[in-house]
């Protein structure tokens, strides 16, 4: 009898204990972040963290959002974060804040910024999805202050475009836990996405475009919009965008042809022979001819080979070129090679890793390109114009 109350109080501890959370909080008593920025101020040697926050407003009986903008310095970011409350009003709430942002000084800060991505991962209403990005404008706060909206929420909006990298392959969206994956790892170093702002009738609208490279937690240097396109050519990360090639043996004069990417994989593999490290890179794209500025047969056989030539040539050009730029001139393995070693082979991994820097920017890198043309979209013939 006496054991059965036992097991019966217990129960009723247990349920006492697991029926609500420790740390619950009703959602009026916080203010909601949907995207941040962090910036470096130089005089006061502060972190400057600027929130938007979502307001719900009623407007003709519907609710509605719209988003405001705080800031605030603090020595570190969760000091940032608690001095804010003095202008917010109540405490901030991270789990819906979708991108965080980050000036150029507050990486150059490399302790500073370190606490800063700490921080970010380390706090439990944090989300490891959340996306990064580098303004490559003098603040990172002034992202959030554009003018033009396509939605009321900025960082909604960013979000929206980081999802929709396919679309164009012209930035790599990076979340939280793969910057950090990527900072951590041997034979690998860390990216980022660049945003900027540029003028849309003669008003400020954001920009993702390009990448920022890391050489362990310092910047280093930044890639384009077209070589970051190469980039993801080469870590098998393109699943979309457009490819802009120039024929010249197809005609007298040049022929510009545009394909619509449809599909891609790269392998790349190690390969090691009397003593000495290369890199094998296997590429095949499937694509859809979708504009050419010429009246040529182009569907004729010999005329398509001499197409699908013109575009592998492209591809490994444009591969070889921002291989070559990292190496000479970041000398920053952001393609994984390193970590593609020491998977496939981790013996030599080992005997190499403590030099791989030197072999990285030395590395012979063979790329070849299969690009297998499916169709040319709703037409076979190019518009021809009658007398």
């Amino acid at each position: 009898m006496k054991k059965k109350r036992l097991l019966l109080s217990l129960c009723i501890i247990i349920a006492l204990c697991i029926s609500g959370c420790w740390n619950y909080s009703e959602i009026n008593d916080r203010r909601i972040i949907s995207g941040a920025a962090v910036d470096y101020n130089k005089e006061k040697d502060m972190i400057e963290l600027t929130v938007e926050l979502v307001m719900p407003i009623s407007v003709g009986g519907k609710m509605q959002m719209k988003s405001e903008s705080f800031s605030g310095l603090g020595d570190n970011l969760f000091n940032a974060v608690r001095n804010l409350i003095s202008k917010t009003g109540k405490k901030i709430f991270w789990s819906h804040a979708k991108v965080l942002i980050l000036s150029e000084d507050i990486i150059k800060e490399k302790e500073k910024f370190l606490s800063v991505i700490d921080f970010i991962k380390r706090d439990a209403e944090t989300r490891d999805d959340m996306m990064l990005l580098v303004s490559r404008e003098k603040t990172a706060k002034d992202i959030l202050k554009t003018d033009v909206k396509v939605q009321e929420i900025i960082s909604f909006h960013l979000e929206d475009m980081l999802k929709n990298q396919k679309s164009i392959s012209k930035y790599r969206a990076v979340p939280l836990w793969k910057f950090v994956d990527e900072l951590s790892s041997e034979g690998i170093s860390a990216t980022l996405p660049t945003i900027n702002i540029a003028e849309y009738n003669k008003k400020k609208i954001s920009q993702i475009y390009g990448t920022a490279i890391f050489k362990g937690a310092e910047k280093v240097g930044w890639l384009n919009g077209i070589e970051t396109k190469s980039f993801l050519f080469v870590i098998d990360e393109l699943k979309g965008g457009t490819l802009v090639t120039v024929a010249t043996n197809l005609a007298k004069e040049p022929v510009k042809i545009t394909f619509e990417i449809f599909k891609n994989k790269t392998k790349v593999k190690p390969i090691y022979k009397d003593g000495k490290i290369a890199m094998k890179i296997d590429i095949k794209t499937m694509v859809n001819i979708n504009e050419i500025d010429s009246s040529l047969d182009f569907m004729n056989e010999e005329n398509l080979k001499r197409i699908q030539r013109s575009g592998e040539d492209t591809i490994k050009k444009m591969v070889g070129n921002v291989i070559k730029k990292v190496q000479e001139e970041y000398k920053s393995d952001i393609f994984g090679f390193g970590a593609i070693i020491s998977r496939e082979n981790p013996k030599l991994w080992e005997g190499i890793k403590s030099n791989w820097e030197d072999i990285f920017t030395k590395l012979d890198v063979d790329v070849n390109v299969n690009l297998n043309i499916r169709g040319s979209a709703l037409r076979s013939k190019t518009i021809k114009i009658g007398d």
